[in-house]
């Protein structure tokens, strides 16, 4: 099947404030509208939906001083911290998803051409398609698999005896990102030599005013507004669309599985937006409370991704003119790594610094960590650094892989999160399965999708066409597992030890479907 080229035009069909596009409306009425400037400067954008995406973490303690791990005195057992973190997610409307992605494809385009001119095609990484090979461009692109085996394979080839790999972390990012060196740059990138700008044209503008000061309904309150007559459509047998009917919906996690495509008609949201809709136009806590806020911008937007990578096109400039004769400097969104001599460690680190300051974020110091690697015997050996000296037994970790000097692991987090992901899922499914009809029988082949080489195949979707009335091969995938992710990793990473981290898994998860 021919590679098709990446299209602004995505439909999706989750539920929002009005009805899902179809695909036949593009040509009638949707392209046109979307790439009209006249439309776009004077289009009213619909509140974005807001939810919080929340992620346990448990992690063990370690000394800031050594680097090694935090044991109780009694039963000299590592300690684990508990924390949550909250990831805020918002997705706007379907019209207006159209919207930001036709010019999101603007700006990129502006954008790989910037980064071309400033040679940083290798070092930004994130949400950009780079090809694995350069020379087919229709090839498959490079993943973060790639991305820290290349910074990896940079490592083991590197000439000096003694270097090292500083990772540096930005605090905030996305909800950071100030309002008025994210319009400079977004003009910046509009910038040619046959057209010189003063300001955004009016079409920008209003797509720039409505990413940076945007409305949202917090999903939690518009479900408990609607749930007694939200929209489902189903399909029949053959796939295609029934009419869509009112129904109750009982917990937010069952819209998908009960194919909701609308909380409510415009009409009816517009009667209630004033109960529900909240703004970003002024700070919500803190001592500056009340105040105008002019940082932030939505995750999740189609267009979200492009402007955070073009918000920092001249740090990223600087930092890699700095480094590129003597190292090589990587960011993947919010994640940097320098390679370098052992000599310009405080140099980088304060260029980082001063540098990250102009554009008003920051780094986090707590996560900033510098990797010692030292030739010993023809081996590298990899040891992090603490206020008390080198710790020997630290691995880089980059992308969810851990480095030594020599061999490439999963992070044993990563493991860790996958095998207490599937205790607690065949837990909870003997639980259901004791107050269920089915004679205390757990869904064993859900369990065996979810997290054994059963589910790990690679397979492509087919999906309804509704113009040649049928089903037919899409570009989508079903990506499997994270059995999929290891074995892909196992394959692409040079020299490593993958497969003996996941060769237990599946005795693992027979000894707990028995227990």
């Amino acid at each position: 099947m021919e590679k098709k080229k990446k299209d602004w035009f995505k439909l999706k069909r989750y539920p929002h404030i009005g009805f899902p596009l179809k695909s036949k409306d593009r040509y009638l009425w949707i392209e046109e509208y979307v790439t009209n400037p006249d439309e776009i400067q004077k289009h009213a954008f619909l509140p974005f939906i807001h939810k919080t995406s929340k992620k346990r973490k448990f992690r063990k303690q370690y000394s800031e001083d050594t680097g090694k791990i935090i044991t109780d005195t009694k039963t000299k057992k590592a300690l684990r911290k508990s924390s949550v973190k909250n990831r805020e997610l918002y997705y706007a409307s379907h019209l207006d998803s159209l919207i930001y992605g036709y010019y999101s494809e603007i700006l990129s385009k502006n954008y790989e051409d910037k980064i071309k001119e400033y040679y940083l095609d290798e070092v930004v990484l994130a949400y950009r398609s780079i090809p694995i090979n350069p020379e087919n461009l229709e090839g498959p692109n490079k993943c973060n698999i790639d991305f820290a085996n290349d910074t990896f394979n940079y490592i083991r080839n590197y000439p000096d005896k003694e270097f090292i790999a500083i990772a540096l972390d930005i605090k905030g990012f996305f909800d950071e990102l100030d309002h008025k060196i994210l319009r400079d740059v977004w003009l910046q990138l509009l910038q040619t030599e046959e057209k010189k700008l003063q300001k955004l044209p009016p079409d920008h503008f209003n797509v720039y005013k409505n990413i940076t000061r945007f409305a949202y309904v917090d999903i939690v309150d518009l479900f408990k507004e609607f749930q007694n007559k939200i929209f489902i459509q189903k399909r029949d047998s053959n796939g295609r669309l029934l009419p869509k009917k009112r129904n109750k919906v009982s917990k937010i996690k069952f819209l998908k599985n009960q194919d909701a495509v609308s909380f409510c008609t415009k009409k009816e949201f517009y009667k209630k937006k004033n109960k529900l809709v909240r703004n970003t136009k002024l700070i919500q806590k803190g001592k500056n409370k009340g105040l105008p806020k002019k940082f932030g911008i939505p995750q999740g937007s189609p267009i979200s991704s492009v402007l955070a990578n073009a918000y920092l096109l001249n740090f990223d400039r600087i930092i890699n003119n700095f480094i590129k004769e003597e190292g090589t400097y990587r960011r993947y969104s919010d994640d940097m790594v320098v390679v370098c001599p052992l000599t310009k460690k405080d140099e980088i680190i304060n260029l980082v610094m001063s540098e990250i300051k102009k554009v008003k974020l920051e780094i986090q110091e707590s996560k900033t960590q510098i990797f010692h690697f030292t030739r010993k015997k023809g081996g590298l050996s990899c040891g992090q650094q603490f206020k008390g000296g080198i710790n020997e037994n630290k691995n880089l970790i980059y992308l969810g892989f851990e480095f030594d000097g020599e061999t490439t692991l999963l992070r044993s987090a990563s493991v860790s999160a996958f095998y207490r992901k599937m205790k607690k899922t065949v837990k909870r499914s003997k639980h259901y399965a004791k107050k269920g009809k089915n004679k205390g029988q757990i869904f064993k082949g859900r369990i065996l999708k979810k997290f054994s080489y059963k589910g790990a195949d690679r397979k492509r979707k087919w999906l309804w066409n509704e113009s040649i009335k049928g089903f037919e091969k899409s570009e989508s995938y079903d990506w499997g597992n994270f059995l999929s992710y290891s074995n892909k990793a196992a394959k692409t990473m040079t020299k490593n030890k993958i497969k003996k981290q996941t060769k237990k898994s599946w005795n693992k998860l027979v000894n707990e479907i028995k227990k």
